[in-house]
């Protein structure tokens, strides 16, 4: 439905480029990045460019959490050291920056590494050279594939699962399911994975449909807004970074459209919003009454003890309280985990088999089961449906404990279910 050939013949390019000179690095000794004091790991994301609004601070708010844990002693008498590198979200760059970790700091994992695209330019190199490839911040669905990338391990919910998740919420919502419906996405598997999900929950009929790609943000969404407004679009789902949806809701006021929307997951942070609406009180207008789904605690629940600690950790470091550094600090307690149950004789494959073996007993901030095994690389399975306020807080819907679950497979549709968060481990440390 969707076309992304242009996205990928970039992947195909860089990764060949990764692998030309990643094989020098295979002749390294076994599992760089380990010594009896220090572990060192590797990201790749964007700290500058279109994407950089929130992302940017998510190996900050991961930097805060190893931190914390290196003071507390490290893990295993380690410390964490954490090598980030900008990427610009561009998947050429990409690979630069991820031959520079391997070859030049030597990492021991890569974990965080962010984009779709980008992603799929050096994954096959990763895998090839047995590096673990730890909670690849994307939703593509493309990574949960443990023949073909047996190191890598997704984290959040595909957008696959979360397009499922929102067909379900919408066809059983009596206030949705009679409304136009307009899908909106950014292109690429970004998108596509989007629409795979939805095709799978059977939900095809859109009244319009627009798309976008990365570098038209800074332009504006006239083009798109125009068209699903003269399509007389109800609702709109739109699939795509916080930045974009800032964008699209300038756009849309401006040019008198209000239709109810619905955003997907990582395009929603208030803040960022605000910043490209104007101001924070825009902010709360423009996102009231806008529904997302989540797969954390909500970020305002401070009675929770994940979301109150974490919040400890991030204004200790003096980073905003935010969901990227929420996600971040989250990301990296699990991780730690992972570490701290592959042993003291710590080696690539050791973590890789910690996490399969234990992945689902892994305490964090989810409100989703965490689905780990030497056979599925999903990571978390679902997400509860949330909702705006016009104080800018994202109120969770239906019961108590209520989640709305889902397969990466192309087949199939979501389902109701429950899960009980169980409580942290001590301090949250690992």
């Amino acid at each position: 439905m969707i076309k992304s050939l242009a996205i990928r013949a970039v992947a195909v390019t860089t990764a060949v480029g990764l692998a030309a000179v990643g094989m020098a690095g295979a002749a390294n000794a076994a599992d760089p990045g380990v010594s009896k004091t220090e572990i060192v790991i590797g990201t790749t994301t964007p700290l500058t460019g279109p994407a950089a609004p929130g992302y940017k601070d998510i190996p900050a708010a991961a930097q805060a959490y190893f931190d914390y844990v290196n003071k507390s002693g490290g893990i295993n008498g380690r410390q964490i050291k954490l090598v980030v590198k900008d990427d610009q979200y561009n998947p050429a760059t990409t690979v630069t920056k991820t031959n520079e970790l391997i070859l030049n700091d030597k990492i021991f994992a890569m974990y965080g590494a962010l984009g779709t695209a980008n992603h799929l330019a050096v994954v096959e190199e990763l895998n090839k050279q047995g590096i673990p490839d730890i909670f690849v911040n994307t939703g593509s669905s493309l990574f949960d594939n443990v023949k073909k990338y047996p190191t890598t391990f997704p984290y959040f919910p595909s957008y696959l699962v979360e397009a499922k998740v929102m067909a379900y919420y919408i066809k059983n919502t009596p206030e949705l399911a009679g409304l136009k419906r307009c899908f909106m996405y950014q292109e690429g598997e970004f998108g596509e994975n989007a629409g795979q999900g939805f095709s799978a929950a059977g939900m095809t009929d859109w009244t319009a449909q627009a798309s976008y790609l990365p570098t038209q943000i800074a332009q504006g969404f006239g083009a798109q807004v125009t068209r699903l407004k003269a399509a007389g679009c109800q609702l709109v789902v739109f699939f795509g970074v916080t930045s974009a949806t800032g964008v699209l809701f300038r756009t849309a006021a401006a040019l008198s459209f209000k239709p109810t929307y619905m955003v997907t997951s990582v395009g929603s942070e208030p803040t960022v919003v605000g910043g490209i609406v104007g101001s924070a009180t825009a902010a709360k207008a423009a996102l009231n009454g806008v529904y997302t789904p989540s797969f954390l605690t909500p970020i305002t629940d401070l009675g929770n003890p994940y979301v109150s600690q974490m919040k400890t950790i991030a204004d200790a470091a003096g980073l905003p309280w935010t969901f990227y550094t929420y996600y971040g600090i989250n990301t990296a307690y699990v991780l730690s985990q992972a570490i701290k149950a592959a042993g003291p004789n710590l080696t690539r494959k050791g973590l890789i088999k910690a996490i399969q073996t234990n992945g689902r007993n892994f305490k964090s901030a989810a409100t989703v089961p965490f689905v780990v095994s030497p056979t599925s690389h999903q990571g978390l399975t679902g997400y509860y449906m949330g909702k705006y306020d016009a104080d800018g807080v994202l109120v969770r819907q239906g019961k108590p404990n209520s989640v709305i679950l889902a397969g990466n497979s192309s087949t199939g549709t979501a389902k109701p279910g429950t899960f009980k968060q169980p409580a942290p481990t001590r301090k949250l440390l690992p």
